[in-house]
């Protein structure tokens, strides 16, 4: 072939049976051999794109299933622990209270628990009309208040306060002191060095755990804490 010869299908000089396509300069590459590679080509993309695509989705999916394991796990735990937290029981107030049977002071008393009782009435039972009926059940405490101050310093009952173990603060019943002490019932005035034996009855629901005895010599007092 020469330049002079035009474009288009001539027998192919490489192999007898065969055309080749003459572009006016040079032949052109054999029809099969370009067929064959081109698929090859292809089939060879296609197979590494799906190997990619299949590699990716089975990385996804074990991410996937990891992650919802570590975040059951993780739910689980937290539940576990969440429930133990809401049956766990309430600490007892006595981390600051003195041992019981101790003597505190607070201002210019100090206190003594000598018993404690529990009851639905307080006060002369042999009386009607001198009787407190608890809503609950009262605990009764009997205390001993010494003025070790200098001056005269007035009792009250009302000042006194009662913790139980879950951390719930009663205060004193006014009617069950009146009945109960037979001095001027929720008021005494103690003498520097004197001592009174006064009765404190606190009503709370019945089967009430008591914890703590918070005392105080006025209603401004940071008070004192002793254990029951």
């Amino acid at each position: 072939m020469s330049a002079s010869t035009p474009p288009g299908w001539y027998a192919d000089p490489s192999g007898p049976g065969r055309q080749r396509y003459w572009d006016g300069r040079g032949w052109a590459a054999p029809v099969g051999a370009t067929t064959t590679v081109s698929k090859g080509s292809m089939g060879g993309k296609v197979a590494l794109l799906f190997g990619a695509v299949l590699a990716f989705l089975l990385l996804v999916g074990s991410c996937t299933g990891w992650a919802d394991e570590t975040s059951s796990s993780s739910s689980s735990t937290s539940s576990t622990r969440s429930s133990a937290a809401a049956v766990r029981p309430a600490a007892p107030a006595t981390a600051t209270a003195a041992l019981a049977g101790s003597a505190v002071r607070d201002g210019k008393f100090e206190f003594r628990v000598l018993g404690m009782s529990r009851a639905t009435e307080a006060g002369d039972l042999s009386n009607p009309y001198m009787i407190a009926k608890a809503q609950g059940e009262f605990i009764i405490l009997t205390l001993s208040v010494t003025n070790i101050g200098n001056r005269p310093q007035s009792y009250f009952g009302s000042n006194q306060k009662l913790i139980d173990t879950a951390g719930r603060e009663y205060g004193a019943d006014s009617e069950a002191g009146l009945w109960m002490n037979e001095s001027d019932g929720v008021m005494s005035e103690i003498n520097p060095g004197n001592s009174v034996q006064v009765r404190v009855a606190f009503d709370v629901p019945p089967g009430t755990e008591p914890a703590v005895l918070e005392v105080h010599d006025s209603m401004f007092s940071g008070g004192a804490e002793v254990a029951l």
